[in-house]
């Protein structure tokens, strides 16, 4: 299955508002295990980039990509759970057009 297709499924809200949590309640047991799905979430979309294919999209994505990753690092090494507010915007902005090229996509194949 197509890594933007599974992207849709996962709960991102979820596993941000979870790693806030270990962040501001002082817990390196689940401020770890989230920031470790976050980035573990990025990098699996960065892994995919065709960057032949893709030309400057994927180029831009993946400096995207390394900003988010950055940011989550830094929310963990500073214990700052502002740094987490900049990726979490990226990712809701980016799975909105994801969704919205997914259901373009099951309109063109319906019409066909």
């Amino acid at each position: 299955m197509r890594t933007w297709r599974r992207f849709l499924r996962v709960p991102k809200s979820t596993v941000y508002k979870l790693a806030r949590a270990g962040i501001e309640s002082n817990s390196p047991k689940d401020k770890g295990r989230f920031l470790g799905r976050a980035i573990s979430i990025i990098g699996e979309l960065n892994s995919v980039l065709d960057f032949e294919q893709g030309g400057e999209i994927a180029r831009s994505l993946h400096r995207l990509y390394e900003y988010m990753f950055s940011e989550l690092v830094m929310a963990n090494a500073c214990n700052d759970a502002r740094r987490l507010d900049g990726p979490h915007r990226c990712l809701t902005t980016l799975r909105e057009g994801w969704r919205e090229i997914a259901a373009q996509q099951t309109h063109l194949a319906g019409v066909r």
